[in-house]
């Protein structure tokens, strides 16, 4: 069995959470806190008593852990880095797995809480009229989890061109003719780029998608990586190496690039790119965990899937339409569409 830490209260020994909002670890207990630094204080005078696991121990696809607070065995995914008990609900942080490569230089911990990200799906649902009846129940919600997804961020260069063919078109009317002139012109742009941050996130099982679209978070809000702030958090190891993950980072950049150049070619009718040209350079890598809210709705079978950016507030999800509200909402539009059109008809003098 592989050995887990679980961040305990230095007064009772309860386990403790991290709450970002106020910067301390709080006891639900006995409602003590203390800050990263006397945690981290006390654990140096108790170094001897903690048994870590080495770097680089081979993990099986599913591997089983001992909780330290009531000695049940807890099984995790394959990347796994931090879970909760299903039994006493301790934090169980697998060291094994955040060190090494696995280490993550930095961390945005957690602004919005559970409640905001519950606050965020009822507020969403209840600006869709068309939102079939019962969706939003809550006790539809079959999972409800605050995740620190692996991310890389890539600081990025590019040295861009392009070349576009643009129009000007002037119409105007002498006599009974109507004449159009248009002026046609090659039109190229260049600039050396810098992007900051560029992020991919690092795990398979993550939609791109989602995690492009909860974007952007603000990169100021990153801390030295500890382990303590994953206490009362799931969080997952990366499973997709850098090198991989940086090829959706720099085509993302190349396209932001020439849209970037496009966007100043200006004063023209018509605008088309017909070449375009990167010289891309990667100037630094950074492997960090970034805060997502993730929460799964099952409705007649079919599960939904939501994400929140933990830092922003950003909610993202499928929203599905009742069928039923659509077929009304267009009946009733096209009723209400005839009645004015017969008095419009009516005013004018028209009879029927």
């Amino acid at each position: 069995m592989g050995k887990v830490l679980d961040e305990k209260c230095l007064n009772c020994g309860a386990s403790i959470t991290y709450d970002s909002k106020e910067d301390v670890f709080k006891c639900d207990y006995c409602h003590s806190k203390f800050t990263l630094e006397e945690i981290n204080s006390h654990k140096e005078k108790n170094a001897k008593k903690i048994n870590l696991t080495k770097e680089f121990s081979k993990m099986e696809d599913m591997e089983g852990y001992h909780c330290n607070n009531c000695g049940a065995t807890i099984i995790t995914g394959d990347n796994t880095s931090s879970t909760k008990c299903v039994y006493c609900k301790s934090s169980a942080i697998i060291k094994n797995r955040l060190t090494g490569i696995y280490k993550p230089d930095s961390i945005i911990v957690f602004k919005q809480s559970k409640d905001d990200a519950i606050t965020a799906f009822k507020n969403i649902c209840s600006k869709r009229p068309l939102l079939p009846k019962n969706f939003s129940n809550p006790d539809n919600i079959q999972e409800m989890e605050g995740l620190y997804v692996p991310f890389w961020l890539y600081n990025i260069e590019n040295d861009c061109y392009i070349k576009a063919d643009c129009t000007n078109v002037a119409t105007w009317i002498s006599g009974d003719y109507q004449y159009t002139k248009t002026d046609f012109y090659k039109v190229e742009r260049g600039g050396y780029l810098t992007f900051e941050n560029v992020p991919n996130d690092g795990a398979t099982r993550f939609d791109d998608t989602i995690m492009n679209a909860i974007e952007p978070f603000d990169y100021s809000k990153l801390k030295t990586f500890e382990a303590s702030y994953l206490a009362g958090f799931l969080s997952e190891k990366f499973d997709v190496v850098s090198d991989e993950a940086y090829k959706n980072a720099k085509q993302r950049i190349e396209e932001d690039a020439i849209n970037y150049l496009k966007s100043h070619i200006n004063l023209y009718t018509t605008t088309l790119v017909r070449e375009s040209k990167n010289n891309v350079t990667l100037t630094d890598t950074k492997y960090v965990l970034l805060p997502v809210w993730v929460l799964n709705l099952k409705y007649k079978d079919q599960i939904y899937h939501f994400a929140m950016n933990g830092e922003s507030g950003k909610l993202v999800g499928e929203i599905p339409v009742s069928k039923s509200k659509l077929m009304l909402t267009i009946l009733i539009t096209f009723i209400l569409t005839f009645i004015i059109t017969i008095i419009i008809f009516r005013l004018l003098g028209y009879q029927w």
